[in-house]
């Protein structure tokens, strides 16, 4: 953060500061040091609340705030683990699936148990109903 204001880069700027008041607060609800993968989750949560702000910027035609808000996000994905692949999670899912596994529920407790904070839970969700969609 100290890099990015002696940069001048408010967008940066006000981005991280968010994301450090968030796990300040989470921090402070549970009286303990935030884990990785809490701060994982974090960076995700925020992630996923500009992307739905660049929603409802889009339907009330709001460039400006789209433009600023697609920032945000390639910004937080610097601070994102890399995702793990559609290829490994299909893998993970066969592998899975051969060990009895035939639920939304105990796959997905798979693939989280498997990947960690690295897997996009979306992408997973969508593979794991092709893959149960494909069996049947």
């Amino acid at each position: 953060m100290i890099a990015a204001m002696k940069a001048g880069e408010q967008t940066r700027v006000l981005t991280l500061r968010g994301i450090l008041a968030e796990i300040t607060r989470v921090e402070k609800e549970v009286p303990h040091e935030a884990t990785e993968a809490e701060i994982v989750q974090i960076i995700k949560r925020e992630r996923a609340r500009r992307e739905e702000a660049i929603d409802y910027a889009r339907k009330a035609n709001r460039n400006d705030l789209i433009e600023q808000n697609q920032r945000e996000v390639a910004i937080l994905e610097q601070y994102l683990p890399a995702a793990i692949g559609a290829d490994q999670i299909n893998t993970a899912i066969a592998e899975a699936m051969s060990a009895g596994a035939a639920q939304i529920g105990p796959l997905m407790k798979a693939l989280r148990d498997k990947f960690g904070a690295g897997l996009d839970g979306k992408l997973a969700s969508e593979l794991v109903k092709q893959a149960l969609s494909a069996k049947q």
